[in-house]
C-alpha cells in the first residue's frame, strides 16, 4: 500500500502510555511557562486540561507561548518516541539502512483559540521532498498525541501523488507549495489518526492539513527518515539542508551571576 499509493497508516504500532508521557511533558513546558506570569497551571489530566494551560500562556504572553511550543518539540520523551524500536522496525521493513534522522522532531499544534495571526495554521498542499532534498526514499512519520478525526485536523493524502515526482512549487514561510492550478479538492483523501496510530508517507506524497469545518485541538509530530543505501543520496554525497547553527554571542547580558549558579545547582 505505502509504495502504490505513496502512504499508508500502520495501526496501534505506538504505546499510549509514551504519548501519554510527551502529552504530561509537555503540559509541564506550559505550567512552568505560567509561572512567570503568576499563574496556577492545571496538573495534567488529558487533553482538555492541555490545552486549557496552551491557552492560559497564550492569553498571557504569545511569545512566550511560541517559546514553549518550540521548547517542547525538543523534548527527549518526544525524541525518544521517534527512534524506538517499533519505529525503527518500519523503517527496516521499508527497506533503510543505517537510518539517519536529517532534523529534530516537528510539533504540528491546531486550535482555532491557538491561532496567531500570519502564523502556521496548517499548510497548504505541498511535498516534503524539496524541502530535505535527500534521498528519493526517505520517510516521514507522523503521529498525533491524541485522536484525529474528521473535524479534528486531519492530514489529507492526494494517492499516488508521489509518482509524479516534484510537482510544480512555490517556496512560502512554512513548505514548498504545489501550484494551485496542479489540484483539485476532491484529489485528496483525508486520514483518520487514532491514538497510537502511525501515518508514514514518501516525501514526494503531496498532502495537507484540513481546516475546513475543523475544531478542538490537535497535537501531532512528524519524523524524517534517511535511507544511508540510497544510490543516488549516497553518491550527491548525503546533502543535508538542515545545518545546525550555534550562536555564540550572549542571550542575557548580564545572566547568570555566581549566586544565581550556586543556587540552581546547590539546590539552595
Amino acid at each position: 500500500t505505502y509504495r502504490r499509493e505513496g502512504y499508508a497508516l500502520v495501526p496501534g504500532v505506538l504505546a499510549v502510555d509514551d504519548l501519554d508521557a510527551i502529552a504530561a511533558d509537555m503540559n509541564a513546558v506550559y505550567a512552568f511557562s505560567l509561572r512567570r506570569f503568576a499563574c496556577i497551571a492545571m496538573p495534567y489530566t488529558g487533553q482538555a486540561s492541555l490545552l486549557a494551560n496552551m491557552r492560559a500562556l497564550f492569553e498571557c504572553d504569545v511569545k512566550a507561548y511560541l517559546a514553549a511550543t518550540r521548547h517542547a518539540g525538543r523534548l527527549a520523551s518526544l525524541q525518544h518516541l521517534v527512534v524506538s524500536e517499533a519505529v525503527c522496525e518500519i523503517t527496516a521493513a521499508l527497506g533503510l539502512e543505517a537510518v539517519t534522522v536529517p532534523s529534530t522532531p516537528v510539533l504540528h499544534v491546531m486550535a482555532d483559540s491557538l491561532k496567531i495571526p500570519g502564523g502556521y495554521h496548517g499548510v497548504a498542499p505541498h511535498q516534503d521532498w524539496p524541502v530535505v532534498q535527500g534521498g528519493l526514499d526517505s520517510v516521514v512519520m507522523w503521529f498525533s498525541l491524541f485522536d484525529v478525526g474528521p473535524g479534528c485536523y486531519p492530514l489529507a493524502m492526494i494517492p499516488r501523488s508521489h509518482l509524479r515526482g516534484i510537482w510544480p512549487n512555490r517556496t512560502t514561510e512554512h513548505a514548498c507549495e504545489v501550484e494551485a492550478d496542479q489540484y483539485v479538492d476532491s484529489d485528496f483523501v483525508p486520514v483518520e489518526v487514532r491514538r497510537g496510530d502511525l501515518l508514514v508517507f514518501t516525501t514526494f506524497t503531496v498532502h495537507r492539513t484540513t481546516v475546513h469545518d475543523c475544531s478542538g485541538l490537535r497535537i501531532a509530530a512528524s519524523m524524517r527518515y534517511e535511507n544511508s543505501a540510497e544510490s543516488t543520496f549516497a553518491k550527491r554525497g548525503y546533502p543535508c539542508t538542515y545545518q545546525r547553527v550555534v550562536t555564540r554571542e550572549t542571550l542575557s547580558p548580564g545572566f547568570p551571576s555566581a549566586e544565581q549558579v550556586r543556587r540552581v545547582l546547590l539546590g539552595s
